[in-house]
């Protein structure tokens, strides 16, 4: 249908609204205000055109002669936003009472309209597959020395690359047992040319593991995609933001070791050119996932056949592959399940000993002497305590890896620290030990962070009581780096500020953590640090009724300070001063006196309820 045609100014008349008596009570749209509304929808019709015609010749060009500009990206972007903008108003003029005609034309321009923003939205996701490829965010370096499953690969690519159903492109998912090398295949797609050409906007890879802070990880991507702080502090809400977000956007987001189907549904996007990918150790994720998403792909992920295991096995017990192949050899790699983790794991011990002692594993492999989780692999976590065994003395520098509490992000530094403390080590034999560990596949190293599998941090948590020591050693080792100033003066490293308090709690000094969360200076210097999501985190350590007063007030002006740091003194006086029951609470008195003196002008006014409840 030709929009010139529906919009004919002389059709348009002024409308009004009639009352019971028959009298004109008000006017619907002027006529002067439709003329400037045909005005701007024109000028859409003749852009839509133009783009059409720079598209048709794009297309018989061939868009691999000549890659997209910016500029074109960003007026294709303003085409669409327009257009987005004018629908939006029509619907809300549709909705007003007028005669049938009217209503009638103005339905028409909506659904001329509508297809016009659908068109320039995919066109925006396909003119944007044609430019660079993406910026991999937190993504591992590529193996180089991966077994590939060409046939699995491709199969898993043409998921991640398949045309959206009803504008959707619903998650892909990998299945395996922990140590299959689901992680792997997900590296290797994320540093696919095709797949990074695909989802130009980014690839963004999430751990997540088993206990996750889902609104953390949200904000960080959202974070990652606007470069601003959002004023969000519920999962729900996230969620609509991401979708928002990724509305006109095509990138990837890798969800790797997830254990919780509603962490999925968290950052479950229903857009036409952005996918997420989950990698998953629970036989039980798709059933339970299907029954909120349709249309879900997956793969499950199977472990080597024996020949390959054979093969791997020798590769990285640093053997000859021309040596002759013991006939228990077949025994050993069916011991360790055919996966490649704990394939590598054993050839790590393999490597120190003999060809001829190479069957004594199979029986240590065979005789479990701990209890470990049963949601991992039995051969693998035996496969990991072998490993540690064969460490020897130094073994202990990595059992107290334990004590983080972020195991997908340990600053180095800080291990250094530890180390140090504990050992005596020196930063070079520190650094040294780390590459046998990565080189060992006990520990995974991006840039300056270490990071730990699931299946390693529940082994390094079997010992409950060394933990506990562990956790008084690290802060231990932190006051000495705070001075006379105590916690205040603690180094911004990227770790102290945002886990110290989970650390006196799991060190069971209660006391010290309350007066910690009672004291305006450290709330203040955590604040700007951190965020106030992580201010208000820390809360959730302890019942109590006076901490309850404080984490509700800074609940209440999460807002506010999530956009201006600065105001902390002034909301804690405005929300907690004139409050009866605190009038004899001595610690929040000390609180409120010590935020008086940083907002000295500060005067008590009564507060009254927003007129709007916050969405």
């Amino acid at each position: 249908m030709d929009l010139k045609k529906i919009l004919d100014r002389q059709a348009l008349q002024p409308q009004y609204v009639i009352d019971h008596n028959e009298k004109k009570t008000a006017v619907i749209l002027s006529l002067v205000k439709f003329n400037e509304l045909f005005d701007k929808i024109s000028s859409v019709v003749q852009l839509a055109e133009s783009l059409e015609r720079t598209v048709s010749q794009q297309k018989k060009q061939g868009y691999s002669t000549k890659a997209p500009t910016t500029e074109d990206i960003t007026s294709v972007k303003e085409h669409y936003e327009l257009l987005n903008k004018m629908l939006k108003n029509m619907r809300e003029y549709q909705t007003t009472d007028v005669i049938v005609k009217r209503k009638l034309m103005l339905q028409n321009i909506i659904t001329d309209l509508e297809k016009e923003v659908q068109t320039r939205k995919s066109l925006l996701g396909e003119v944007k597959k044609q430019t660079t490829p993406a910026i991999l965010h937190n993504v591992a370096k590529l193996p180089t020395d991966i077994i590939k499953n060409s046939g699995l690969f491709n199969k898993i690519k043409d998921g991640l690359l398949a045309k959206p159903i009803n504008r959707h492109k619903s998650p892909v998912i990998i299945s395996a047992p922990s140590g299959a090398g689901k992680s792997t295949i997900a590296i290797e797609l994320a540093h696919n040319e095709e797949v990074r050409l695909a989802f130009s906007d980014g690839i963004f890879w999430i751990n997540l593991g088993i206990e996750a802070d889902i609104l953390t990880q949200q904000i960080a991507l959202i974070q990652q995609l606007t470069k601003s702080i959002p004023d969000i502090f519920d999962i729900e809400e996230a969620t609509k933001y991401l979708n928002k977000l990724c509305d006109t956007k095509a990138c990837l987001i890798i969800l790797d070791d997830v254990w919780d189907s509603q962490d999925i549904l968290a950052f479950n996007i229903t857009v036409e050119h952005s996918r997420i990918m989950v990698n998953t150790s629970d036989n039980n994720m798709l059933g339970i996932v299907q029954y909120f998403i349709n249309n879900i792909t997956n793969h499950n992920l199977a472990p080597f056949t024996e020949q390959q295991a054979i093969d791997f096995f020798i590769k990285y017990a640093k053997q000859d592959k021309d040596i002759t192949i013991p006939a228990y050899l077949e025994d050993l790699v069916h011991a360790c399940d055919y996966l490649p983790l704990t394939l590598k794991l054993v050839a790590n011990v393999a490597s120190n000993l003999p060809t001829e002692e190479w069957a004594e594993l199979v029986e240590r492999l065979r005789e479990v002497e701990l209890e470990f989780p049963d949601k991992y692999p039995l051969s693998l976590m035996q496969a990991l305590h072998l490993n540690i065994e064969d460490l020897g003395e130094p073994a202990d520098y990595y059992l107290a890896l334990g004590v983080f509490t972020d195991y997908s992000n340990i600053p180095k530094s800080v291990v250094f620290i530890l180390w140090k403390y504990l050992y005596q080590l020196t930063d070079e034999e520190s650094n040294n030990f780390i590459k046998e560990l990565v080189e060992r596949d006990l520990l995974q190293i991006n840039n300056e962070s270490l990071s730990l599998h699931s299946f390693q941090r529940d082994y390094l948590l079997l010992d409950n009581s060394e933990i506990e020591k562990l956790h008084a050693h690290l802060l231990a080792v932190y006051r000495r780096l705070c001075g006379q100033h105590g916690w205040l003066s603690g180094p911004d490293d990227g770790y102290f500020f945002q886990h110290l308090c989970i650390h006196l709690h799991h060190a069971n000094r209660l006391n010290e953590l309350k007066l910690l969360l009672l004291d305006f200076d450290w709330m203040e210097k955590k604040l700007n640090a951190t965020s106030i999501y992580s201010l208000l985190s820390d809360y959730e350590w302890l019942e109590d009724n006076t901490l309850e007063f404080v984490k509700n007030a800074l609940s209440e002006a999460s807002s506010v300070l999530n956009a201006d740091k600065n105001d902390l003194a002034t909301q804690l006086l405005d929300r907690l001063w004139e409050v009866k029951e605190l009038k004899n609470n001595k610690d929040i008195q000390a609180l409120l006196n010590q935020a008086k003196e940083l907002a000295p002008n500060w005067q008590w006014q009564p507060r009254f309820p927003d007129d709007k409840p916050k969405a």
